[in-house]
């Protein structure tokens, strides 16, 4: 075994303890952490046995195992992307909306009241406006 086979699989030893810890302390779901788990066992398989990464390849018609790992990142990275910039554009969108259901109800206090709206303390993580 070479070295970088060596610190590689400790390096994906200390990911896949840290995601497990994670998991069963429930600071992530299952369904994220798993996923995650079986991406560094599968990374691990493919340094401890680099030959079948060009057997897998070669299966699905890539000539060689670096080159289906590349293009698998490739793609796995993309879709990441994607799905965070869908998550953004949706975080956008309730943030603009949750500021003019604010802007509005301040406006329509205000017409009520003598003195504008300001801002009180925080309670358990949450604003609370005050007149």
């Amino acid at each position: 075994m070479s070295g970088f086979q060596v610190v590689a699989l400790v390096v994906l030893a200390l990911l896949l303890a840290g995601n497990l810890t994670v998991i069963f302390r429930r600071q992530v779901s299952r369904r994220v952490g798993l996923p995650w788990a079986v991406v560094w066992a599968v990374a691990a398989a493919a340094i401890i046995w680099p030959d079948s990464t060009r057997l897998v390849a070669r299966a699905a018609g890539i000539g060689r195992g670096a080159d289906l790992i590349l293009y698998s990142f490739v793609i796995v990275a993309l879709i990441g992307f994607y799905m965070t910039y869908v998550r953004l554009r949706r975080i956008d969108s309730n943030l603009t909306l949750l500021v003019r259901h604010i802007a509005i109800e301040n406006a329509e206090n205000q017409k009520g009241a003598s003195t504008p709206a300001q801002p009180g303390p925080e309670k358990n993580g949450k604003l609370k406006i005050e007149n």
